[in-house]
Parts: C-alpha cells; sequence; structure tokens
C-alpha cells in the first residue's frame, strides 16, 4: 500500500506532467472543489473503461472510484470533436464514475454514426475517443427571485448551476455548457433545469412559491485529453492557459499570421465576389450571418493591409495578408445581389479610407482607388454635413470617431478635408458620450488625435485626455498581480479589460479595440516617454496574453468538430464558441500595431 506522503508526490509529478493545474491547498478551495488526486484517479480508471468499451459490473470493488468532496460527475465521450455520449450522476457515492460512465458509452455505441458501422469497426471506437471528466464540488445556495439575477452570480463556462425540488436535483455542468455553446447565455439556459425536474418553464419566483425550487452554483474539476490515448490536462473553460511568459514577439506574430491564414478560410469559395463569409459558430460549424457586413469586411481589410507592413515579415507572409486584403476590398466595390451597399455605410467608408491608405498606392487597383475615392468622398460630406433635420437619427457615437479618424487621416492626403472640419469633429466625438464611457471609442478616436498632430506636424492638441483614457483602461485590466482580491480573477481573463461593469470578473474580445490603441502609443513619446516605456510594456504584454487566450490553437482541437475552419481565429470571450469578423479585425490590428511598436523601439531612429 502506498503511504498518504508517497501518493500525494505521484499524483502532483502527473498534474505536472499532464499540465493540470492542481487547486492549491487552502481552506478556501477544498470547500469548493473535489479532491484533485483522487479525480486524477477516477480520470485514468475511467480512461481505461473506455478504451475496452468494458466497465466492470457496479457491483464490484473494481466500479467503485471514491472521489472525497465530489457530489456529481459528468462524462462526455468524443470522436474528432463530436460529442457521441454524455453522462451524468450525481448520487454522491463511489459508484458516480461508473454510471456516467455507462450512460455515455451506451450513448456513444447507439449513436447514428456508430450504430451502422461494423462489429470489428465498434470494436475498436473506444482507442478513438477522448474522455472528459468534470467532478462537481459541494452545491453553494445562489439567492434570487429571476433567472437573469442567478445569471449574473455565475463566472460563464466556470460554474456549474444546479436547481433542486425536494429531493430531486438537476446539473447543468460547464463541460455540458462549453460541448453546446451556450456558456455565454445562461438567462436563457438555466429554465432547462426546471425542465428536467419536469417542472413547468415558467418564472424562478413562481418555481420557488410554486414548487420550491432553489438554485445552486457548484466549482468543478474538468480534465479532458488532447487526443486519443494522450495524457489529460485540467481545462479552463475548455482551454489551457497560456502563461504571460509565452507572450514574446514570435507568439505574437505566430498570433497574427493565424488570424490572417483563419481570415483567408473564411473567403467565399464561390463565383460570387462576396468577401468574406460572416461570424463563425464553433459548435454549429456555419457561419452567421452568411456573409460579413461591409464594415466587417472593410475592417478586416485594414488590418490585413495595415499588418502586411507592420512587421519584418518573410515575403511571402506578407503577400497573403495583402493580397487577402485587396481580395475583400476589390469584391466589397462588387456590390452582388441581396448584399448591403459598403457606401451606403458611414463607418464603412472610413474603414475603407484607412485600408487603401495602408495597402499604399503600389498595392491598390484602379477599382480599389475608386472604392477608396467615393469612400473618401462620403467620409469627407459626413465631416461637414448640413444642419439635419428635426428627429434625423446621427450616426453612433463608435460611428462620428471612425468618421473624425479618417478624416485625420485624409488630411495627409493631397485634396484632403480642412483641419478645421476635422477638429470639429475629432473634439465632437469627446463629447458624444460621457467621459467614463470615452474608452469605447478607441482605437479611433486615439489615432484621429495623433493622425491630426502628424498631418500639421504638432503637438498632440488632447494629450492630457489620452493619458487619462489610458489611466481608466489600466484601472480595468485584469491582473491578479495588482488586485486588491487576486483569486477573485480567473486565470484565463488576466490582462483582458473589464468593461461590462457586472461585478464580476469579465472581459470579452471587446478589449482588442482599446489595446489597438494602447499599442500605438508605446512608440510615441509624448505619451509614453522612455523612464516610462518598461512598464508600459509590460502591461501591455499581459493584455496580449488574453488576447492569445482567445485564439483557437491546437490544443483545442478535442472539442472541435472542424478545427480547420477555427483554427487561429478569435473567439468573442473565454467562455464563447463564437468567432466574430470583427474580433479577427480588431485583434490583428492590436498584433500588427504591437509589433510596429516593438520594431520602432528596437531602432530608435525610426521611431516616429
Amino acid at each position: 500500500m502506498i503511504r498518504r506522503n508517497a501518493w500525494c508526490c505521484v499524483i502532483a509529478t502527473f498534474f505536472s506532467l499532464a499540465g493540470v493545474r492542481a487547486a492549491p491547498a487552502t481552506s478556501e478551495n477544498q470547500g469548493d472543489r473535489p479532491d484533485a488526486g483522487a479525480v486524477v484517479s477516477a480520470y485514468l480508471t475511467l480512461v481505461g473503461w473506455v478504451r475496452d468499451l468494458d466497465p466492470p459490473a457496479p457491483d464490484t470493488n473494481a466500479a467503485r472510484t471514491p472521489i472525497e468532496g465530489a457530489t456529481g460527475v459528468c462524462v462526455i465521450l468524443r470522436h474528432r470533436g463530436r460529442v457521441l455520449g454524455t453522462g451524468v450522476d450525481a448520487t454522491a457515492d463511489d459508484l458516480m464514475v461508473r454510471r456516467a460512465s455507462g450512460r455515455a458509452t451506451g450513448q456513444a455505441l447507439g449513436h447514428r454514426t456508430v450504430a451502422g458501422l461494423p462489429e470489428t469497426m465498434r470494436a475498436t471506437l473506444g482507442t478513438q475517443l477522448t474522455v472528459e471528466l468534470e467532478v462537481a464540488g459541494p452545491l453553494t445556495p445562489l439567492p434570487g427571485r429571476s433567472f437573469a439575477q442567478i445569471a449574473a452570480q455565475l463566472d460563464p463556462g466556470l460554474d456549474g448551476v444546479a436547481m433542486r425540488r425536494g429531493d430531486d436535483v438537476a446539473w447543468l455542468f460547464p463541460a455540458q455548457m462549453h460541448a453546446a455553446g451556450t456558456a455565454g447565455d445562461l438567462s436563457r439556459v438555466l429554465p432547462s433545469l426546471a425542465v428536467d425536474l419536469g417542472l413547468p418553464a415558467t418564472s424562478l419566483g413562481d418555481l420557488s412559491a410554486r414548487f420550491g425550487a432553489r438554485v445552486y452554483r457548484f466549482a468543478t474539476i474538468h480534465l479532458a485529453q488532447p487526443g486519443p490515448g494522450k495524457m489529460p490536462f485540467e481545462t479552463i473553460r475548455g482551454q489551457k492557459i497560456v502563461p504571460r511568459s509565452a507572450v514574446t514577439p514570435e507568439s505574437i506574430r505566430l498570433f497574427a499570421e493565424r488570424i490572417t491564414d483563419h481570415l483567408i478560410t473564411s473567403l467565399w469559395g464561390h463565383d460570387e465576389p462576396l468577401g468574406l463569409m460572416g461570424d463563425y459558430d464553433i459548435i454549429a460549424d456555419k457561419h452567421e450571418p452568411l456573409v460579413a457586413g461591409p464594415r466587417d469586411q472593410a475592417l478586416a481589410a485594414l488590418a490585413l493591409a495595415r499588418c502586411a507592413t507592420a512587421a519584418s515579415w518573410p515575403d511571402d507572409v506578407a503577400a497573403r495578408m495583402r493580397d487577402a486584403a485587396i481580395v475583400i476590398l476589390v469584391e466589397l466595390s462588387a456590390v452582388a445581389e441581396g448584399e448591403s451597399r459598403p457606401l451606403d455605410d458611414p463607418a464603412a467608408c472610413a474603414a475603407i479610407v484607412y485600408a487603401a491608405d495602408a495597402l499604399g498606392p503600389a498595392g491598390r487597383s484602379p477599382t480599389i482607388d475608386a472604392l477608396a475615392a467615393e469612400a473618401a468622398r462620403r467620409v469627407m460630406s459626413a465631416l461637414a454635413p448640413p444642419p439635419p433635420p428635426p428627429d434625423t437619427r446621427l450616426p453612433s457615437p463608435h460611428t462620428r470617431a471612425m468618421l473624425a479618424a479618417a478624416g485625420a487621416r485624409l488630411m495627409m492626403h493631397p485634396d484632403g478635408p480642412e483641419a478645421t472640419l476635422v477638429r470639429a469633429a475629432i473634439d465632437a466625438a469627446w463629447a458624444a458620450v460621457p467621459t467614463h464611457e470615452r474608452v469605447s471609442l478607441l482605437p479611433w478616436l486615439g489615432w484621429a488625435e495623433l493622425d491630426y498632430a502628424a498631418a500639421l506636424d504638432a503637438p498632440l492638441l488632447r494629450a492630457d485626455d489620452l493619458r487619462a483614457l489610458r489611466a481608466a483602461l489600466d484601472r480595468t485590466r485584469l491582473d491578479p498581480a495588482t488586485s486588491p482580491s487576486p483569486d477573485n480573477v480567473p486565470a484565463d481573463l488576466a490582462g483582458g479589460f473589464d468593461l461590462s461593469e457586472t461585478g464580476r470578473p469579465a472581459a470579452t474580445a471587446q478589449t482588442a479595440r482599446p489595446a489597438a490603441f494602447l499599442a500605438s502609443i508605446l512608440r510615441v513619446e509624448a505619451l509614453t516617454p522612455p523612464e516610462a516605456r518598461t512598464a508600459e510594456i509590460e502591461r501591455h504584454r499581459l493584455t496580449m496574453r488574453f488576447l492569445l487566450q482567445l485564439a483557437v490553437t491546437d490544443s483545442a482541437r478535442w472539442a472541435i468538430r472542424t478545427p480547420q475552419r477555427a483554427r487561429g481565429g478569435v473567439r468573442a470571450a473565454v467562455w464563447s464558441m463564437n468567432q466574430p469578423v470583427a474580433a479577427q479585425a480588431m485583434a490583428l490590428l492590436t498584433a500588427a500595431e504591437t509589433l510596429k511598436s516593438l520594431d520602432a523601439l528596437d531602432r530608435p531612429e525610426e521611431k516616429p
């Protein structure tokens, strides 16, 4: 018999080798997570059962896998990312894993893709499956009179949720939400727990008053395999944690290249000139909408064109970025039946101006020149519009900031707009939102100021306001090292900007919008003096860590049915399996600006 101390060493070694992050042995988390060593032991036993498709009889000792502190388990079996079987058991005894495994295996063998296979192929199915085991800790009651109030108390994709009625409990594990792509829509998912208990899908207040229903949260340990027969790792919302040490110029370059490949993969593959397909839903394996809108397409073209010149890429990489931008702009100029006209969208016009400018004269064709000229005309017209009729709906503040920025960029060209008009547009954009909401207008508001000053070869007019924006963003950056409650900052959110005002740590791909501006000003001495540069680069490096966390890498292939479509793309949030086109564009712009700044700072003689 192995002594306890020796067994702990075995478990610690396994966690280290397998990439599993064991929870610290503190009284705080011992109460809400099951015993990590017992979870690993149960997982190894489970993998053997699945591999042989021969679990032991329930009445034998071999079927018993005790897990201290566990209240429920969820077993998910996948084949090349597709879920074939799911089993849940919450009887809180040492047969939970056996029962959940039996249910998942039964579903897998009865799945329509398996049932028709020859017996010889079915017999080897277990060796081709990846195994997930998620184990729940104790239930913690949640107060609330509505499902929305309950959802606001949960960390999406991290917390499990359960509903109790008497002795009956319905469970929803984070692994199930991840597999279904519902973690970000908890308010709509929670009523299904009532249905699972045989209750009507009515309000939570009604369920509590009439049936005594109560809702609980639970924490889990979730183990998965990167491939059949591979060592497991602990997933955090289905992903491995990107360490801060992994953020280097080389990893940022790779990040940019993979986003580029993802965008190229998303180009319309038929004869119609439709450009990019829409946001990609990884779970459903489809683009919704089928074709991206003009604004998103123009943003993607801008990001690709700017990135092509932001670093010393190999010729073939730069050409791929530049050519993809050209394809998108050329196809934007050809409006197919049913498509929105890009020149009717002021924000798309602003992005087209930027994209064409980034390509430069050598990279543009007559088609792109004509598109950019008309977009520029419409931007300049928007800078000096006639007084709007009563009740006219003005463009959104974000669109107004984009127009002001495009106007400032056009000032650098012959026949550009008058400086007074651009200055008025920039100042109006500053005034369009309350002070605390100005970060939502980045990067455009910041870029407008930088380009306006550059065009006039003058100092920044609102440098203090730009510094205030940076300071505001620094206060919202999720950083365990500076947080008063570091344990409350999930590791996968570190570096993101919490702009949600929900009261719980939350950051999404919207982080890339202000991050693109912060990357730009690393090389602007008026905003980042030499003595502050090292600290600002380190803070920005943490934000880049978060953006890298959002990217789908090969380590996530186990959970994706069509990895070639999802690979390299940026997700809307760490709990989401949706890849918006706008998120790809802004993350690529951030990478481009980061590389450009690092390159400029390495060559002081070229610094603007």
